[in-house]
């Protein structure tokens, strides 16, 4: 069963349930799980049931079912679901591939389904991320305050900050997204004043409780007017660079909205 975006949007409409109090809660925000291992997603309810459905997120942020966890448990497939009391459900997904990393929702079975929060799995056996710096030029209209994106791609778990240099400045790792590869990728912004910006900067992506750290860094000699041919050079796939350009011009509007600024012409 496959639902398309207006219908997901429908489902994950309240229904006349949620006035009653209940919910669907996942717990586990993020699930890293190495390949051939098995993940087990939980979803509890705050009323007893006798069954949940699981569904996966398409690319297209549709969602399609995959499995109903019974009373009884069954495999079908690589998926197992379990009913652990009147309200904890499982499901465990073995073995994990690259494919099956993606955001997976449960949701009650009644009349009126009340879904989870989503639980994001990652399957990788990556222990460092792979780095490159975007940066967006515009000679024709600057922006006041130039943003650098650092790209984190195959992200394993706790790389969450990233120091910039020059300047010092940490900042969270924070939108990320799964291509049709099963790869997550997730990325970092800070802001250069224009007139502070000579085309150098180092993106270093730092390990929570490790220490370890890892770096990239774009060097000088961007001509006036030229743009910057290095995105390109560092592999990222042209359809990542248009979708970390349309996040660029998304960031770079709300923040002239947030203060009331417009672009430099020159």
């Amino acid at each position: 069963m496959s639902y398309g975006l207006l219908g997901t949007l429908l489902l994950l409409l309240p229904g006349a349930a949620s006035a009653e109090g209940r919910w669907v809660q996942q717990r586990q925000r993020q699930l890293w799980v190495r390949p051939g291992e098995t993940a087990e997603l939980s979803c509890h309810t705050s009323h007893a049931s006798n069954s949940v459905f699981w569904y996966k997120e398409k690319p297209d942020g549709g969602l399609y079912w995959i499995y109903q966890s019974p009373e009884f448990s069954f495999m079908k497939g690589k998926y197992l679901g379990r009913k652990n009391t009147q309200r904890i459900f499982s499901l465990s997904i073995s073995p994990v591939q690259r494919e099956d990393s993606g955001v997976y929702y449960c949701s009650s079975s009644d009349f009126f389904p009340l879904f989870g929060n989503g639980t994001r799995l990652i399957i990788t056996n990556a222990t460092e991320p792979e780095l490159s710096i975007l940066v967006p030029v515009d000679a024709e209209q600057p922006p006041a305050d130039i943003p650098l994106l650092c790209h984190l791609r195959d992200l394993p778990r706790g790389w969450d900050t990233v120091r910039w240099q020059p300047g010092g400045k940490v900042t969270p790792v924070t939108a990320s997204a799964v291509d049709e590869h099963g790869v997550l990728s997730a990325w970092s912004i800070t802001w250069v004043p224009a007139e502070h910006w000579d085309g150098a900067a180092t993106c270093t992506a730092l390990e929570s409780g490790t220490g370890r750290n890892l770096s990239v860094t774009i060097g000088k000699g961007l001509g006036e007017g030229q743009c910057p041919s290095w995105p390109l050079a560092l592999g990222l796939p042209c359809v990542s660079l248009l979708f970390l350009l349309q996040l660029i011009l998304l960031l770079c509007r709300r923040r002239l909205a947030r203060d009331g600024s417009t672009p430099a012409r020159h």
